[in-house]
């Protein structure tokens, strides 16, 4: 009796040992049951939250493209005043140097840029140069009347590319030269890329004697009326090596040429 005592009395502590760890188990998988429910709720509220950002990254798309389709067409209507204005004002500007000035531009061989109205004697005379672009380097090939140190300021524009100070200062030479009683010849400059120490000297604006500057005038003119006649006597292509208009440089400078042509 006692010995069947002992055994019940051990499966009885068997029994309470399993209903501990059975317990114990229950309550490790009741943990990580709200352990993971507590993860699907959190990826549940990370998803809506995913979902919402997106949707409010797609309204912003659509309004940031509906904004910039605007901005287009309002630069794209901008642009086309802007252009017509600016030929406009380009036209203005052409017939501005033409009638006040007596400038203009003649496309040809080479860029040839054409002044009058330098002496107020003399407002007709035209006095004129001309340029050409070779591998993007200016050249002076005609120059009526030969100005002084036109040379330097050939190699100062090719420095600073700024065109539209050498014309200016080009139009001031002519000036003083016409207060000197220096007047166009239809004379041809060399090339400032090959000049040589027997090139014909230019006339210097700067002469301090009126007597001095005729007499280097009336050599100038007996010396261009040789090279006419030697000239007429030359074929054209020999004489005026110049470059073809398709050579020249499409400078920005050069547009009113494009522009001077339409009117």
């Amino acid at each position: 009796m006692t010995e069947k005592l002992n055994r019940l009395k051990d499966q009885f502590r068997g029994l309470e040992a399993g209903l501990a760890e059975a317990l114990s188990i229950q309550l490790n998988k009741g943990s990580e049951c709200e352990r993971t429910s507590e993860s699907i709720s959190s990826a549940t509220t990370t998803n809506e939250q995913l979902n919402n950002l997106v949707m409010d990254q797609r309204t912003r798309r659509d309004e940031y493209a509906n904004v910039i389709s605007k901005q287009l067409e309002a630069v794209e209507t901008l642009e086309a005043n802007i252009d017509a204005t600016g030929e406009k004002n380009l036209d203005e500007a052409i017939t501005w140097y033409n009638k006040f000035l007596g400038f203009r531009v003649v496309a040809g061989e080479g860029v040839k840029f054409v002044f009058n109205k330098v002496n107020m004697q003399s407002p007709d005379n035209e006095y004129l140069f001309c340029m050409k672009v070779t591998k993007d380097k200016y050249s002076l090939i005609q120059c009526d009347p030969l100005l002084k140190d036109s040379e330097e300021l050939v190699k100062d524009l090719n420095c600073t590319n700024d065109l539209f100070k050498f014309v200016r200062i080009m139009r001031a030479r002519f000036q003083a030269a016409a207060t000197k009683g220096v007047h166009p010849a239809s004379s041809f400059c060399p090339d400032t890329s090959s000049i040589t120490a027997s090139s014909p000297p230019a006339l210097s604006v700067d002469t301090t004697s009126e007597s001095t500057s005729n007499q280097s005038h009336s050599r100038s003119r007996s010396k261009n009326q040789d090279m006419h006649a030697k000239r007429g006597r030359t074929p054209r292509s020999a004489a005026s090596p110049l470059a073809t208009p398709s050579s020249m440089r499409r400078s920005p400078r050069f547009v009113a040429v494009d522009a001077g042509n339409r009117h």
